[in-house]
């Protein structure tokens, strides 16, 4: 065997090993050290781009981080409080980019949604061109081919599909760490925005008002799915599902008490 071959092979045993060995957030802190320089100018940084601009520079200057979940009025919420949006780093990735003090300092929010509302949210979104070239391209790759919503949940979703795009993401993803403990102070609900911005903004820029950008044009999801399709959701999002308190067509509210999700009563 050609010795370039065995160095190969060699090199990708030891990252197997330092992956398993290692969490992903132990991995993003190491990244972090050897690169100091990237993730202070990460922090500062406004990033133009001709639908909106991206910063973090907010987070610091409010002390406050949203976490920002796809398909969840996020774009409408982070434009209305911060003037840009903060990108879609997960709750761990912020507390790698911040640090522990400060990230333990900040007041942490998110807004979740319905799963089934907001799968059809993200499968029109992407079936119309999404945000970016990059948006147009994964819908032409996946969906071409895909003829209607029933279709695509019922033939075209798997397990390992979910994590093919990030508007397909499990929404617990973004606030749980490895050991499933929650890491937002906040949770606040799609399903009641209007209440749920006003509390935020109390708190971190009491002079915002909610603007409502990047909606989707679909129809109501309750009028799409199949009683199969209802399932299927049902059991690819099951954790989103019972973590956040969501039925097909209701919800029981939950709450952020001692670092964890109780009902709101």
């Amino acid at each position: 065997m050609p010795t370039d071959g065995i160095g190969k092979s060699y090199m990708s045993v030891l990252r197997t090993v330092y992956n398993r060995a290692l969490s992903a957030e132990s991995r993003y802190w190491i990244y972090k050290l050897r690169h100091a320089k990237e993730f202070q100018h990460l922090r500062e940084r406004v990033y133009r781009h001709p639908k909106a601009d991206f910063s973090l520079k907010g987070c610091a200057e409010r002390e406050a981080i949203f976490v920002h979940i796809t398909k969840a009025a996020g774009t409408s919420i982070a434009l209305s409080l911060f003037g840009a949006l903060p990108y879609h780093y997960t709750a761990w990735q912020y507390r790698v980019i911040f640090g522990h003090k400060a990230f333990n300092r900040y007041f942490k929010f998110t807004f979740v949604r319905n799963p089934w509302d907001r799968l059809y949210s993200a499968y029109s979104y992407l079936n119309n061109g999404g945000w970016d070239e990059y948006d147009r391209r994964w819908a032409e790759k996946n969906l071409a081919d895909v003829a209607t919503f029933d279709e695509f949940v019922l033939d075209w979703l798997t397990p390992e599909r979910l994590y093919s795009h990030i508007h397909l993401w499990p929404q617990n993803w973004f606030v749980l760490d490895a050991k499933d403990r929650l890491l937002v102070d906040y949770l606040g609900y799609f399903e009641t925005i209007g209440e749920d911005f006003s509390l935020i903004a109390s708190r971190v820029n009491p002079t915002a008002s909610l603007k409502h950008t990047n909606a989707s044009p679909r129809n109501d999801y309750r009028s799409v799915y199949s009683g199969d399709a209802i399932e299927r959701v049902a059991s690819l999002y099951g954790k989103d599902i019972a973590l956040f308190g969501y039925q097909f067509d209701g919800l029981k509210r939950k709450r952020v008490e001692r670092g964890g999700l109780v009902d709101d009563v």
